[in-house]
Formats: structure tokens, sequence, C-alpha cells
């Protein structure tokens, strides 16, 4: 399990608030979160939504900043999808770790070719336990890129997370009924047979 793809979140799903509503983790989740950041990319806001949407530009100096999440179960992420719904579809993207990964997590998903192999002299002064993937790496994860009609995102301006835990995430959860209906929506069951929970968290035992 650990070898799936990181997500990279870059709007409300930075907040652990409303990362959890969403995903509803099992107890023995195990789940490892750090700060990352993603080129070519920049962040407008949805209109009328306290949620941005990120699209590309050409210049790969412009960065975004979020979250890299690992450890997401299937069930996990499914409900993410449906969440972000279909204006967001998931795909694999290039994200720069800004602080360091435990291997366990990070060694599956390090971009090809990135520069990682002059680390690998040190690897014998490590314990397999310790050995932690640098800051500054390249990961290949899971982003929602917006990709819907570009008219519903306010390009005169950038999104502001700081703004948006201030002013809108408490009440956004709370009373929002477009909330709720997200949340409904990432209930859907992963398939008509759908998996059971308990043979989900017994695998990741």
């Amino acid at each position: 399990m650990p070898n799936a793809h990181p997500c990279f979140f870059y709007g409300s799903l930075m907040d652990p608030r409303v990362l959890n509503a969403v995903t509803r983790p099992e107890a023995d989740a195990e789940h490892y979160s750090v700060r990352a950041s993603i080129s070519g990319f920049i962040r407008h806001p949805y209109h009328n939504q306290p949620y941005p949407g990120i699209i590309p530009v050409d210049d790969p100096s412009r960065t975004v900043n979020g979250i890299l999440v690992f450890g997401h179960s299937d069930l996990e992420r499914h409900r993410l999808d449906q969440f972000e719904g279909s204006e967001y579809p998931r795909s694999v993207q290039k994200v720069q770790i800004l602080d360091p990964v435990p291997a366990k997590y990070a060694a599956a998903v390090v971009h090809s070719s990135d520069n990682q192999h002059q680390h690998h002299h040190h690897h014998h002064h490590h314990h397999q336990g310790d050995d932690m993937t640098p800051a500054g790496t390249v990961l290949e994860a899971y982003a929602y890129v917006f990709e819907g009609p570009l008219e519903h995102l306010d390009r005169t301006r950038e999104w502001d997370f700081a703004a948006f835990q201030r002013e809108n995430c408490a009440r956004w959860i709370s009373a929002s009924p477009d909330f709720a209906t997200m949340i409904e929506r990432s209930t859907i069951p992963l398939s008509s047979s759908s998996v059971s929970v308990t043979v989900l968290s017994s695998v990741q035992a």
C-alpha cells in the first residue's frame, strides 16, 4: 500500500478538517503528510466558492504550494475522487517535497530523471528504518488539476489559503449545502458489489 502514489492537495483539502471529513480514515490508518509544491501551475479561486483550481501555465517558475499526503487507502482515494467531481480529474504530476519523507513512503515514486543516484553511496550509513528521502526531491503524485470551463475560475487573482482558513473553512463545513452534497457524493461505494470496509482494514493490518 505505501507504494501507491501520494496525493497533492492545494486547496480546501490542505485543511485537515476538510480532508478527514472527506476521507473518513479508519482508526488504524497511517498517513504521512509534508509540505510540497508543484511547478508550472497557477491557483485561482473558483467563482462564488471558497475553494480554488489549479491550471497549467507556460512559466515553470510559477509554483503552487500545498501538501503531499502518503498512505491513503483505495477507499479513501475513491472518496476523494467523488468529492472532487468531474471538473477536477485526478492525474499524475511531478511534485517537489519541501520536507524529508521516510523512504518507505517515497522511494517507489521518486521521479526517474531526478538525480537521486548521487545519494546512493550514503545508504550504508543508515539502518533501513531511518532512511529518509531528502527535501527537494521530485516525486510523482496524484493531483486534482482543474479541467472545467476556465470562466468558472476568477483568473484576476490567486487563491489565499490563510484567508480560506480564517474566513470560510468552518462556515463552509458546518453550514454549506454544497459541502454536504460533496460529502454525500464521496460516500458512493467503490463498486456495486460495495467492498466492505472490514476487508480493506484487514489488508492494511
